[in-house]
């Protein structure tokens, strides 16, 4: 696939508020352990850990409460897995056609989530986008969370392409970061956290939507 004078052999894709209309079902989830346990301003927490891995999203609570995050983030991913079983979680609009497209465009597509492989592929596959993707790299296998670059890069190395090579497509602050540290070409496309001066400068192209997306890079 082309953009300008640009040519991408793979697609790597964050998840949750990228393909996966999740982020305000989690501070949905969020508010509601805060309302009940008394933490204060959690839905400012919430959107400061979008784009982390686990741990350093209870890492992040520790800081922010004095409290270990643990149990907190496990009765959230519990109010989060009923809600997704309900169908309270569905797909951004246009996945499915951005996915087919690059497929039969003959792209390589990963998932670089900061979300555990389990819920990563069983999401995907509920809602039937787990097949279009070549490999998934998520947020319980790497080292280093998201503003980090790691997940990228070894996403790259899972489709056995160069980082130049590929498009990255990302909607959260920490997520662009660590896309466009990983030296791929960086698409932002906002979901809960609009583009500030530093999205703007550091995302090679801002778009509003998957459709969006299909179009720049000339797939049909």
């Amino acid at each position: 696939m082309t953009a300008g004078n640009r040519s991408f052999r793979a697609a790597v894709f964050d998840m949750d508020g990228l393909i996966l209309d999740s982020e305000r079902t989690v501070l949905k989830c969020w508010e509601k352990i805060g309302a009940k346990y008394g933490f204060a301003d959690i839905t400012t927490y919430g959107i400061s850990v979008i784009g982390k891995n686990k741990k350093a999203t209870v890492d992040e609570f520790r800081k922010v409460y004095g409290v270990p995050g643990e149990p907190y983030e496990r009765e959230l991913r519990e109010i989060y897995n009923d809600m997704a079983a309900r169908g309270e979680v569905p797909l951004k609009p246009h996945t499915l056609e951005l996915l087919s497209s690059m497929k039969i465009a003959g792209m390589k597509i990963a998932i670089a989530s900061s979300s555990t492989r389990e819920e990563v592929t069983s999401q995907m596959d509920m809602l039937g986008a787990l097949p279009y993707f070549d490999t998934c790299v998520c947020g319980d296998q790497v080292t280093r969370s998201k503003p980090d670059p790691e997940i990228f890069l070894l996403a790259c190395e899972a489709l056995n392409v160069k980082p130049e090579e590929a498009v990255g497509l990302e909607d959260s602050y920490n997520g662009v970061r660590a896309c466009k540290a990983s030296g791929l070409y960086t698409i932002m496309v906002p979901d809960i956290q609009q583009p500030d001066d530093e999205m703007t400068g550091l995302a090679d192209i801002i778009l509003l939507s998957l459709k969006d997306v299909q179009d720049f890079l000339n797939l049909r």
